[in-house]
């Protein structure tokens, strides 16, 4: 098991997710937009680096030099997304390293966060490398899409941090 850095992950969630969710609140209700999709993906690969204790990967493989990082709405399923132009390296590299999914509600206040051991995984990443080399023989196919569902990452994952009502509850 890695090393955790949860009190500072926590105070980044805290700050930069959860705080800035709730700022956001009043003005995105007025003009009735939701604050689902309010807070990007790169916030929550840098709340993972900072709880794993990682960095940023160079190019463009895997998130993190250690891991990948997904983030859905509690209960649904995680999406990976392969352009035509790096997906096939894009997908070998992912295999390479362990992946965090971020299971979280739509108002940001509640968060799980699940490490999944890229063995685990291997198995997904064989089925999909052929659709994939598939996929780009079709002209114009530009992107390929496939998930991994919260089924499988509650089954078969360890829980690290868990957040309730924006309280920690699990990882301290």
């Amino acid at each position: 098991m890695p090393n955790l850095y949860v009190s500072e992950a926590y105070s980044f969630y805290r700050q930069f997710i959860l705080d800035y969710s709730r700022d956001k609140k009043a003005i995105y209700k007025q003009y009735g937009f939701s604050l689902q999709g309010s807070v990007g993906s790169k916030d929550w690969e840098v709340f993972a680096a900072i709880l794993m204790g990682d960095r940023a990967s160079p190019g463009d493989g895997a998130d993190l030099e250690n891991y990948e990082v997904k983030s859905a709405i509690n209960g649904t399923s995680f999406e990976y997304q392969y352009h035509r132009n790096r997906g096939l390296e894009k997908l070998r590299d992912e295999s390479t390293v362990d992946h965090l999914f971020i299971a979280r509600s739509r108002t940001y206040t509640d968060i799980e966060v699940w490490l999944v051991d890229r063995v685990l995984l291997l198995p997904i990443f064989e089925r999909w490398l052929p659709e994939l080399e598939q996929n780009y023989l079709t002209e114009g196919r530009q992107r390929f899409r496939r998930s991994v569902t919260y089924g499988f990452v509650a089954e078969n994952g360890k829980r690290l941090l868990e957040v309730k009502n924006g309280v920690l509850v699990e990882g301290q």
